[in-house]
């Protein structure tokens, strides 16, 4: 049975521990963005780094994400740069295996357009590639959202707060509110997260579903 009166006791802490959990969602998701980026511009000067950094990608994402924590604590010890190093590995396959596929199934006649008017391989994908490979970025973003919310739980078991916090609090004390408001606040984020990605990707890509 849920003890509401707790809830309002701990008010202010559920709110930091959910702002906690959005912020460490967003910087992983913006640096994996930019990662994937930066891959994506290594790729258009050497083709053959495909395959290798998607290789890469997922053997990161093969390791269990508590284990990936203890590997990087004597680099950055336990600290929030350590939770927003492994989360960015973790949405690094999502995005640019996704991103990667999308430029593959450009259609060969608009990259032939662009060819034939000049385009700079860099230029290309800036004016023309990256436009059209918006849609596939954002169902990346999406996808790696939602995962991205549920591993922030698991940065509470080396203290870095977010809604495991609660899980942990519940665990320790046999104590349903918090497992459940932690629950609850986990999939209201993802569910808000996947929306605001929906809108803006009819937005920005009004074309195209995603």
């Amino acid at each position: 049975m849920m003890d509401w009166q707790w809830i309002m006791d701990n008010r202010a802490t559920i709110g930091a521990l959910l702002l906690d959990h959005l912020q460490l969602v967003g910087l992983a998701l913006l640096f994996g963005t930019l990662l994937t980026l930066l891959f994506i511009l290594l790729t258009l000067r050497w083709p053959a780094l495909s395959q290798p950094l998607l290789y890469l990608s997922g053997l990161l994402f093969t390791i269990p994400s508590l284990a990936l924590f203890i590997l990087l604590m004597p680099l950055t010890g336990l600290s929030k740069t350590t939770s927003v190093i492994g989360l960015t590995l973790y949405s690094l396959l999502i995005l640019l295996r996704n991103v990667l596929t999308g430029l593959s199934q450009l259609p060969p006649l608009v990259l032939e357009a662009a060819r034939a008017q000049g385009y700079t391989r860099l230029f290309r994908f800036f004016d023309v590639e990256l436009p059209l490979v918006v849609p596939a970025l954002l169902a990346g973003l999406r996808i790696a959202s939602v995962t991205l919310v549920g591993l922030v739980t698991v940065t509470a078991l080396i203290g870095q707060g977010g809604l495991g916090q609660l899980l942990l609090t519940g665990f320790t004390l046999s104590f349903a509110t918090p497992i459940v408001v932690s629950l609850v606040l986990t999939v209201v984020i993802s569910t808000v997260l996947d929306g605001l990605f929906v809108m803006l990707g009819r937005i920005a890509a009004p074309w195209s579903r995603t």
